[in-house]
């Protein structure tokens, strides 16, 4: 395995941690506005992916 493997793997367990983390706190809050910014977060985690957006935000 080399370092750009490692690297990319790293990336994307991050991202998942991340997108697992809002999914629970989605799916096990008790309030409406709670769910809506674990969604909010979530599309950002997704966001992020995208080239485009992400130049976007980092601007």
């Amino acid at each position: 395995m080399d370092s750009t493997t490692t690297t990319a793997n790293s990336k994307w367990v991050t991202i998942a941690i991340g997108a697992g983390i809002a999914f629970a706190v989605y799916k096990f809050a008790p309030g409406n506005h709670v769910k809506g910014a674990a969604l909010g977060v979530l599309g950002m985690i997704v966001a992020r992916q995208i080239p485009y957006v992400n130049t976007a935000l980092a601007a």
